[in-house]
């Protein structure tokens, strides 16, 4: 980790003792001061359980360890915002579209139900013109 002064600064500002963060963390202090004086490769386990102990999140320690990787996520997910805003965009006007035509649809049977009780009376009046049924 490029700089894992970060981890003294949060332990610091707890006013923890690299004990107390250590046995927070359920590791032994010489783990914990390699940890923050960046003597040993940082694996993720160690981060995590960091975070935990510390009550932060993992995206704190990303964006002051490796501030440039923040930029590039962050102008990645502002990408990814906008594909999602774009698709659901699509897929509203989609929708709207297949509504219409529901409500054609609609409308149509509506018509032709009214059409089919005309031709039914229609029927019963040229079948029965004086208006009694036999």
């Amino acid at each position: 980790m490029k700089d894992s002064s970060f981890f003294k600064k949060i332990r610091k500002e707890m006013h923890l003792s690299q004990e107390e963060i250590a046995g927070r963390m359920g590791v032994t202090r010489g783990t914990y001061i390699n940890l923050e004086s960046s003597k040993t490769q940082i694996v993720t386990d160690s981060v995590l359980k960091f975070c935990q102990a510390a009550g932060i999140s993992l995206l704190e320690v990303i964006q002051a360890c490796y501030p440039e990787y923040c930029s590039t996520l962050l102008r990645e997910d502002a990408q990814y915002k906008e594909m999602l805003r774009q698709t659901v965009d699509e897929y509203e006007e989609r929708l709207a579209a297949k509504n219409e035509e529901i409500k054609q649809k609609d409308e149509l049977y509506a018509l032709l139900q009214e059409t089919a009780k005309t031709q039914r009376k229609l029927i019963e009046f040229y079948e029965h013109p004086s208006g009694k049924k036999d």
